[in-house]
């Protein structure tokens, strides 16, 4: 799941960047209001992780433009500010959840996994599962026939968007946009290189083939 970080403290930012890319989150970071309206002007993004004290005003303002433009984007405030009337006026602008700093990084993980299984952007269950094919969600543990396989973190956000996305086909762009962040050369081959190294780890041994390959529109997960 692709991630907004918006957050002008660059400990706090790098920590936050570092913990979430071990989880198979992608995240795209700045540190103004100016640049995160650029950003969701041009990206499409899962969830939006907000600070509200920002070099270019409170994070308030951005969350104000993206309710007024019927922008339905998951938003968590980070913030020092934590009296009650503070969290009442984020949440009444339209924010969906609130964390004080400083906070547990397991408790933003999780939140963020909420607030985006609330949004539908992926099942309420947290365990996916495709023929002997299962993937835990809350622990990142990945099995194919009880026999556990072990993922890079980017090869585990892959999967999980195919399995999220299951039996529909995923061009080559949509996965660059959702898996990885916008670093990515949209010209490199590098989407087609991890479905390689996914279908080594899932799908060899095995007579049947979960990861397809729709020839000049891009990949899908099935076991059909």
């Amino acid at each position: 799941m692709r991630i907004l970080l918006v957050e002008d403290d660059p400990v706090i930012s790098k920590n936050i960047q570092l913990f979430l890319n071990k989880r198979g989150f992608s995240i795209d970071h700045t540190q103004t209001i100016n640049n995160a309206n650029q950003k969701l002007s041009d990206e499409e993004y899962d969830c939006l992780i907000l600070d509200r004290g920002l070099p270019d005003g409170d994070g308030i303002k951005l969350i104000k433009t993206l309710r007024e433009d019927k922008i339905d984007l998951p938003i968590l405030i980070l913030t020092a500010k934590n009296q009650d009337n503070d969290i009442v006026e984020g949440l009444n602008y339209g924010a969906d959840d609130y964390l004080s700093k400083p906070f547990d990084m397991n408790v933003l993980a999780a939140r963020l996994k909420a607030l985006i299984r609330r949004k539908d952007k992926i099942p309420q269950n947290p365990i996916l599962k495709i023929s002997n094919l299962v993937l835990d969600t809350n622990t990142a543990y990945v099995t194919r026939a009880n026999k556990a396989i072990s993922l890079s973190p980017r090869e585990y956000a892959l999967l999980e968007y195919l399995m999220v996305h299951k039996n529909f086909i995923l061009d080559r762009l949509t996965l660059m946009s959702h898996v990885w962040d916008e670093t990515l050369d949209i010209f490199s081959n590098t989407v087609d290189v991890h479905i390689k190294y996914l279908r080594s780890k899932i799908d060899q041994g095995f007579k049947k083939k979960l990861i397809k390959t729709v020839r000049g529109r891009g990949y899908m997960i099935s076991d059909k």
